[in-house]
């Protein structure tokens, strides 16, 4: 019996002694299920018996979705079939207030089973989940702590399983297998973010294996930072002369003197007594260091100098090398006072190059932690079933075990997705060479300048520049809120569609999009501490982040409907023209910018199916825009074929008679013109 059928059996079995006495969003009621009650005080929510409720949904909406099972193609080139990527965040996804107490229940694998069909709805092909494993105690960020501060890579985060399934066979990791079992019913394939040059301070590897960390005396949480280098701006990467100038800055030395051996080399024998009362009492392991020992892994930062933001207090860096690389040692010059040479006279450290494996590379590698990394990903499509992974960080690993992983990955499924965090698309080449399948681009930033001039042509290039597809997001978990950024509805219809209709893009959608939910996630990318307040104070969501804290989205939301809807528009727009986006050479090579400067066109034209269609939208918010078809048309449109109207809705048979028609579009109206013939959606 599938994992899936395990857990409809299992609430079956309990639907007698249930009651209406669970509270969901009226929002996941996606389907029509009835059986249900209303509470006047709780409006935008339905009681209902949660045993009931998923059994008929697991039932009804994935098994009997089997016989309309169409599977996933690999992506691999140019993509433009309809494939669209859903990122979600489980904890934060499904979490909810279920019963009258205050507790907020966290997101579970359970829980997001049952939206999965609302999710296919939207055309979501990829499931993308965000790290699910186990996260470091000490030093967490928040109420919960970062999903990226990963404790142990091999074992799945506790909060994850749902307590509904709670007295039966049914674990965490059975619930798993049966989200990504009904991901596959779908015809979903499901995705997972892996982090590995960073993890937990508190990682479970410090029993075993303390010499695997960078260890420094005890900073107070204030006074950790990275030294400052003179004369060099903020920001700058370490090489050539800001390299140089970083070895050579002043209190340079003295802060390597602050990095330490690990507490196994400082004293065996203590070490041997601290592991033992760890394994029997549970205590924090880092924990029972630094109140032995007064050291500690060294916290995370940023491989840029004098970067601004504080240090990452929740992460520490792995110890790839077992020495230091050549560049350092010529940029330090003088050896440090020990006589170990391995990093020229000093305890093992890591400073700003160390954090560039990609480039700044010892020759001893820790061969044994490669391993380990590099097993990661294996297990979990041997054990789990899973289609593809985000490496975080990727470009930050050594050439060598980046290689070594997709190697290993490869014999497991050589179709496995691969995604980079690559910002540049101009580095897609390198990452299509090595396996990748798509990266992540930049187009949310570009978003912000929709008004300016060169808008559309600054898009388009950035991703026809990528040798691989780019994520099209509007939002990532990293980033501001789209909502936020454009609070017009109209603003957010023209940006929504045309994200949907670029060249070599995947659409990517961020948890809470469909929500229009505008508090952010993380303040990861161009956002400060200020960016955490933009919901109104009495908000119970105000100032929480949905990286650190207990947080549930804003199901309630009035405008779920609207923008959902929108999101589905946009897929069957974008399926019903996928034969002519999927080919580049198709892209029309006009401007309206020069002709009505508040005109925005994107145009596709395939001269072998004789079919294309034109996006139009007047981006002035105040006035109408009045064109001329014969004006703003690309040629292919002007020879005579028919030209219909295809969105908004509802104007598909509207026919335009004459190139010489003009034609008024109202403040921040958006229209599709389609030629050639229909194809069945």
């Amino acid at each position: 019996m599938s994992n899936l059928r395990q857990i409809i059996a299992f609430l079956n079995a309990r639907e007698d002694r249930g009651e209406r006495n669970y509270y969901i969003p009226e929002a996941w009621n996606y389907f029509g299920y009835t059986d249900y009650e209303k509470d006047p005080a709780r409006p935008g929510e339905i009681r209902v018996c949660p045993y009931h409720f998923f059994r008929s949904c697991f039932e009804d909406q994935i098994l009997a979705e089997r016989k309309n099972h169409l599977s996933c193609k690999v992506l691999a080139g140019t993509a433009g079939a309809g494939t669209i990527i859903y990122g979600m965040l489980p904890r934060a996804f499904t979490a909810w207030h279920h019963d009258k107490s205050s507790r907020l229940y966290p997101g579970t694998f359970l829980k997001a089973m049952a939206l999965l069909p609302f999710l296919k709805g939207l055309g979501v092909g990829i499931v993308y989940l965000l790290p699910v494993f186990t996260t470091g105690s000490k030093y967490a960020k928040g109420e919960l702590g970062s999903p990226y501060a990963i404790k142990n890579h091999y074992r799945l985060a506790p909060e994850l399983h749902d307590p509904l399934l709670d007295g039966g066979t049914i674990g965490l990791e059975e619930e798993f297998k049966a989200f990504i079992e009904a991901c596959h019913l779908l015809g979903m394939k499901v995705m997972v973010d892996f982090v590995f040059r960073t993890v937990a301070r508190d990682h479970d590897l410090i029993m075993d294996h303390p010499e695997w960390f960078y260890w420094i005396e005890c900073p107070a949480k204030t006074e950790f930072a990275m030294p400052a280098v003179e004369k060099i701006p903020c920001l700058t990467y370490p090489r050539g002369k800001a390299l140089r100038a970083l070895y050579r800055s002043n209190g340079i030395r003295a802060h390597l003197e602050k990095f330490t051996d690990p507490p196994s080399v400082l004293d065996p024998k203590g070490w041997a007594e601290i592991r033992a009362r760890q394994q029997a009492t549970g205590e924090n392991i880092l924990a029972l260091i630094e109140k032995a020992y007064g050291i500690t892994t060294v916290p995370g930062f940023s491989n840029m100098l004098n970067d601004p933001q504080p240090a990452w207090f929740d992460v520490t860096y792995l110890k790839l090398y077992f020495d230091l690389h050549k560049e350092a040692r010529l940029c330090l010059g003088k050896p440090g006072p020990r006589k170990d040479m391995a990093f020229h006279g000093y305890a093992p450290f890591i400073l700003q190059d160390g954090a560039c494996a990609n480039l700044y590379r010892g020759t001893k590698p820790n061969q044994e932690l490669w391993a380990y990394l590099t097993g990661i990903i294996p297990y979990y499509q041997r054990v789990y079933g899973i289609d593809g992974a985000r490496i975080d960080m990727g470009h930050a690993l050594p050439p060598e075990l980046l290689r070594r992983m997709i190697a290993e990955i490869k014999a497991v499924a050589p179709d496995f997705l691969l995604w980079s965090e690559e910002f540049n698309p101009r580095n897609a080449a390198a990452l299509k060479r090595k396996g990748f399948h798509f990266i992540t681009g930049s187009l949310w930033a570009l978003y912000k300048h929709w008004m300016e001039g060169d808008f559309l042509e600054r898009v388009t290039q950035h991703t026809l520049h990528s040798a691989l597809p780019v994520t099209a997001a509007l939002e990532t978990p990293d980033t501001p809120r789209f909502a936020y950024y454009h609070p017009d509805k109209r603003e957010i219809e023209i940006l929504t569609l045309l994200n949907y209709l670029l060249p070599n893009t995947i659409p990517f959608l961020n948890n809470g999009l469909e929500l229009l939910e505008r508090q952010p996630m993380n303040l990861g990318l161009d956002n400060t501490e200020e960016g955490r307040f933009v919901l109104e104070p009495d908000d119970p969501m105000y100032g929480k982040l949905a990286f650190f804290d207990n947080y549930c989205f804003h199901w309630r939301s009035e405008d779920f409907a609207w923008m959902s809807a929108l999101l589905r528009k946009a897929n069957r727009i974008r399926t019903r023209f996928s034969s002519v986006l999927r080919d580049q050479r198709n892209l029309l090579r006009f401007s309206t910018r020069r002709k009505q400067k508040k005109l925005i066109g994107l145009g596709y034209y395939s001269a072998e199916k004789k079919r294309g269609f034109i996006f139009l939208a007047n981006i002035d918010l105040q006035n109408e825009q009045e064109i001329q078809w014969k004006k703003v048309l690309p040629r292919p449109f002007r020879t005579g074929r028919k030209v219909r109207f295809f969105y908004p809705e509802g104007e598909q048979t509207r026919v335009i008679g004459s190139l010489s028609e003009k034609y008024k579009l109202g403040p921040g109206e958006v229209i599709i013109l389609e030629t050639g013939e229909e194809e069945v959606l």
